[in-house]
């Protein structure tokens, strides 16, 4: 493909096309997330065993999406949490083990080394199709979430043993940068993040153990599937190939828009993430703003347009086993 993008700059975009994440979009989608929940858990002890499996994917679509809702959180100024940043964390990160610094920390820098040797998503991701595609996603997502939460039960030795900070950065948080993080105090803050998190957790389970054994089917069962969600995702979202700079033409070669109909949506790409090629352009653009950013970059952008405006629709099974691709 012709480069002819070389001079686009993302200040070309118009002002108004860049906005941030809306805080009521965010608790409207947190609201709907939670709704769709308790009427999946209502459901799986009101029908037939039979469809329980119905009910927990559902359940596990959302758990995603809850990830989701924290990724537009984590792109905010987290220096300064409003009450209202804080709501949306407590509600969308806790139940997955994630606070929004957690997060940030290995998501930022993926922004700002995307598909470089310091991206931390390239150092534990591959390029991969077909059978080696399906057994990574298994692999790694059916433990994924509960890996964030065993995150939170190391924090408080990590605050007291100042040495463990550097496998709680390293491990937890896909720290590539080789340095020192005994004393380092965006780690110091993760750590304290996580306290609380830890708090829950040990609630949620006494809970499940003595009160409460739906949860253990509404929710202990069911979290592997949502881990596998967001590997899925994250394994056909960028090409995984170094690349040496992170021009536009670059994030349009290198990242992928996919899973933008109602039903992929719900499972593989909740609130706009699905956007994802944009996402990388604009990375501070809040998702909700995403569709009005995509239709302005197929009007303007040749590059955009020969990728996307007439996709190669693949189904289920192909784009599993045999991966996103545009045939020329």
């Amino acid at each position: 493909m012709e480069r002819t993008l070389q001079s686009f700059k993302r200040q070309d975009v118009p002002s108004e096309l860049l906005l941030g994440p809306s805080i009521s979009r965010l608790y409207l989608d947190l609201i709907c997330d939670w709704i769709v929940v308790i009427a999946a858990c209502y459901l799986m002890y009101n029908t037939s065993a039979y469809l329980y499996p119905i009910w927990a994917i559902i359940i596990a679509g959302r758990l995603h999406a809850f990830g989701v809702i924290l990724h537009d959180v984590c792109h905010m100024n987290l220096h300064n949490k409003t009450i209202h940043m804080r709501i949306l964390e407590i509600f969308s990160g806790y139940i997955i083990g994630k606070s929004a610094n957690a997060m940030a920390y290995h998501h930022i820098r993926h922004h700002r080394d995307t598909l470089k040797d310091n991206d931390p998503y390239y150092n534990i991701n591959k390029k991969c199709i077909g059978v080696v595609r399906f057994w990574l996603t298994m692999k790694k997502g059916l433990f994924f979430v509960p890996f964030w939460i065993a995150r939170t039960f190391f924090a408080p030795f990590a605050l007291v043993f100042p040495k463990l900070r550097n496998p709680y950065g390293r491990i937890f948080l896909q720290d590539v940068s080789g340095k020192d993080l005994s004393k380092d105090r965006e780690i110091l803050t993760c750590i304290y993040e996580d306290l609380p998190i830890m708090a829950f957790h040990c609630v949620l389970y006494y809970l499940a153990l003595t009160r409460f054994e739906f949860l253990i089917y509404c929710y202990y069962l069911v979290i592997p599937a949502g881990g596998v969600f967001c590997i899925y995702r994250l394994l056909i979202e960028h090409e995984y190939n170094i690349v040496q700079d992170r021009s536009v033409y670059t994030m349009i070669e290198s990242t992928f828009d996919h899973h933008m109909n109602f039903f992929e949506r719900f499972f593989i790409g909740p609130h706009n993430i699905g956007y994802h090629c944009l996402h990388h352009i604009h990375p501070h653009v809040g998702l909700h703003h995403l569709p009005k950013l995509r239709q302005w970059y197929l009007d303007n952008s040749k590059q955009y347009q020969e990728k996307y405006l007439n996709p190669i629709k693949l189904t289920w099974r192909q784009d599993l086993f045999g991966g996103i691709h545009q045939e020329k």
